[in-house]
């Protein structure tokens, strides 16, 4: 069979829908010979900085000498940046000769498009015999398929509202989902949550599994932002400097330096240089193009709009913003524009080329509902930024952010 078959069969697995159940990737990994036992792993969860968390992690692992594996998803730009080896993104040949070698078992099963990737990716780090994979959930953890690895150390990070079809209505139902991942005698490191009664069931999971809870409380104030922009924060009065921007990663950052003291004993100059150099696509992301500044974002709930809206007030204070949003239908629209929109900012409502995505009408519609403001639709996601580039002033910044594919394709666009 040859390449474009196997590929073209592969992605049309994605129209299987989800199946949240272990069962099949349980039976799948077995007939593999359960090559997610052959590497030794960190398992992260959570709403909001999974991907940002693993970076860190991965980073100064592969700086102690380790040979690692980070598997994270959606990509941004090419399928295979899901899966690194050593900080590198695998090539289109490894994973297909891996599909190609597992497609009876895959067929014979039904497995879906997700579980397909996690087979993928642990017979990858299998065969390429990393010492760790920093391995981040898909979609919540107790059901997610990732979650039949025994990790060195688990990961929680902050949690909030998202996927609720399938996590829940209510916070603590999503907590819960979360911490599906805690495995007996495995130490979790978790975010602190805000709701008391999450903290308390964190406590009461980890007692009946005898895991070890560290909560990590991070409080603004112990930080600093230089004129290059980077983040500086101390830990153990040791001071970190980061390239990925904004307060919020300080908290994965810390997250990441806790979850790794439960692995080993690091020097500081390997921690220190892990974090710094740990980078993400799409995580307020900045750009030029001639000379105007673009910020690009993945946010795509209420909780990380937020944080993102804390964000441009912190590193562009009363510069106005122009934002090209593109949002999945399946996510709280809503409340997310009821956040972002504001009276002196423009916005381009647009639509990723994806069939999950809302309509730039739809978008439109509901900020209407919302508040009057200076709103423009296209179904374009390149007529928006050309649109966003003629209306930007020279000291004005163009943000692109809703979701992960929204900034795929703007980067897309900037690359071309």
């Amino acid at each position: 069979m040859n390449t474009d078959i196997l590929k073209e069969n592969f992605f049309s697995l994605s129209q299987k829908g989800i199946n949240y159940s272990l069962d099949r990737i349980s039976k799948a990994v077995k007939l593999c010979g359960n090559p997610h036992t052959k590497f030794r792993s960190i398992h992260v969860a959570g709403t909001n900085g999974k991907g940002s968390t693993c970076a860190f992690i991965e980073s100064v692992l592969r700086r102690a000498g380790y040979k690692t594996g980070l598997f994270t998803s959606p990509q941004i730009l090419r399928f295979e940046e899901q899966i690194r080896i050593n900080g590198e993104i695998i090539s289109e040949e490894n994973w297909i000769n891996v599909y190609k070698d597992l497609t009876e078992i895959i067929n014979g099963l039904g497995l879906t498009f997700f579980e397909t990737l996690c087979l993928i990716c642990f017979e990858v780090f299998s065969r390429a015999e990393v010492d760790y994979a920093v391995i981040e959930t898909g979609m919540g953890g107790r059901m997610d398929s990732t979650n039949i690895i025994i990790p060195e150390v688990s990961v929680i990070t902050k949690i909030a509202l998202d996927h609720k079809e399938y996590l829940g209505e209510k916070l603590e139902q999503v907590a819960e989902e979360k911490l599906g991942i805690v495995k007996k005698s495995v130490p979790l490191v978790m975010s602190l949550p805000e709701d008391k009664n999450i903290k308390i069931l964190a406590e009461n999971v980890c007692k009946k599994h005898g895991s070890e809870l560290i909560l990590v409380n991070y409080t603004e104030g112990n930080e600093a932002v230089n004129d290059n922009e980077i983040s500086s924060f101390t830990y153990n009065e040791r001071q970190y400097d980061l390239s990925l921007r904004g307060r919020h990663q300080i908290n994965n950052a810390l997250l990441a330096l806790n979850a790794l003291e439960k692995i080993g004993d690091f020097s500081y100059d390997v921690l220190y240089n892990g974090i710094q150099n740990a980078f993400m696509q799409g995580r307020f992301q900045i750009k030029t193009f001639g000379k105007t500044t673009l910020v690009l974002d993945a946010a795509h709930n209420p909780d990380a709009a937020i944080v993102l809206k804390k964000t441009l007030l912190s590193f562009f204070p009363g510069k106005k913003i122009i934002f090209i949003i593109g949002i999945m239908k399946d996510k709280d629209i809503n409340s997310f524009l009821k956040i972002i929109l504001k009276e002196d900012c423009s916005y381009y409502f647009t639509q990723p080329g994806i069939d999950r995505a809302a309509k730039a009408e739809e978008l439109l519609k509901i900020a209407n509902n919302i508040q009057e403001g200076d709103y423009q639709r296209t179904s374009e996601p390149e007529s928006a930024l050309q649109l966003a580039l003629l209306e930007a002033a020279q000291d004005d910044i163009i943000c692109i952010t809703g979701s992960f594919y929204m900034v795929s394709d703007i980067l897309r666009l900037l690359e071309f």
